[in-house]
């Protein structure tokens, strides 16, 4: 373990905000504590597992290290498509259906990686924390490298060797570490996709996205957002360890910022399936005394999407571009 000072301001002066063990996946029993800079408000996890520590932390099952099947990446996208439509609302009254389909229930807002190269965008995609290239959380199969090289050449750094060799039998070219790119590589969409918080400096990508992207590139910055409705409720809600930083809007800002970096949109979003999935842990009360209807679950989606307007969603993503 290694104790850290703040990565955006150096300062070693912080408080303990929040502490928790891996009930999400179950690496360990050992507590991790997240502290917050008392100079710039950063929240960070102190003590933490060093860069050679850190791989026994992440599961055998984690999701996006693996190659999913045909069959499930087929049965997840039409689950998706029926959870967020009216044929959904409709099917989702049976209940063994409903079940099903609750996981899957998402706002929608426009892909930005998509937008860029329709509107035109030149240059390659280079995704930071690509997975296996199959599936890419929030935007799932069709956000991922698999889909996107048919619009554009693509490459990924991931640090995971299993889902490596995924993608160097799909073709597509990878790197385990920022540092193993081409010094000469320039790319006209870079997507930090849930990865950010995972690193152990979040400088040095930010140094990195700005040496390497297109004069007129986009920077795609996807993390989840430390001030969202449900660390607001529960501070311990948080996946420890393998977050090592916990953000909030303000601090994408301000990295943005310092790196010259304009910040064009900031959204933030919420779905029923991480409260659900939180409460199964232990990590957040459940919210229903019974697994709850397809019903209430899209009507907890309505009443999410008016805390997201407020930037109160506990995903964010930030699209950025080079001044």
């Amino acid at each position: 373990m290694e104790t850290v000072c703040c990565d955006y301001c150096g300062s070693t002066a912080s408080s303990p905000i929040a502490r928790q063990t891996d009930k999400l996946h179950g690496t360990t029993t050992e507590v991790f504590t997240v502290v917050q800079c008392a100079n710039c408000g950063l929240r960070y996890t102190n003590p933490r597992p060093t860069t050679l520590e850190i791989g026994k932390y992440y599961a055998e099952t984690y999701d996006f290290h693996a190659q999913p099947s045909p069959f499930r990446a087929l049965a997840r996208r039409i689950l998706r498509r029926l959870a967020n439509s009216s044929v959904g609302t409709i099917i989702g009254t049976i209940p063994r259906i409903g079940r099903k389909l609750i996981p899957h229930i998402r706002p929608s807002f426009p892909d930005p990686v998509s937008q860029y190269y329709a509107g035109g965008g030149q240059g390659a995609l280079l995704d930071i924390g690509c997975g296996a290239g199959l599936s890419a959380h929030y935007w799932g199969e069709q956000g991922a490298l698999q889909a996107y090289r048919r619009i554009t050449p693509v490459a990924g750094v991931e640090i995971s060797e299993r889902a490596r060799k995924v993608l160097a039998e799909l073709g597509i070219d990878s790197w385990q570490d920022i540092d193993d790119v081409p010094a000469d590589a320039r790319f006209g969409v870079i997507r930090l996709n849930w990865s950010l918080e995972h690193v152990h400096s979040p400088t040095r990508y930010f140094e990195f996205v700005r040496r390497h992207i297109l004069p007129h590139g986009l920077v795609v910055v996807a993390v989840p957002n430390v001030e969202g409705l449900i660390y607001r409720l529960v501070p311990d809600c948080v996946e420890l360890p393998i977050h090592l930083y916990h953000f909030s809007p303000g601090d994408i800002e301000r990295y943005a910022g310092r790196h010259q970096f304009t910040v064009e949109t900031l959204v933030t979003f919420s779905y029923p399936g991480m409260f659900l999935a939180a409460g199964e842990v232990g990590l957040f009360p459940k919210l229903f005394s019974k697994a709850p209807s397809f019903a209430e679950a899209r009507r907890l989606q309505r009443v999410l999407d008016q805390f997201d307007r407020l930037k109160f969603g506990n995903d964010m993503i930030a699209v950025l571009t080079p001044n």
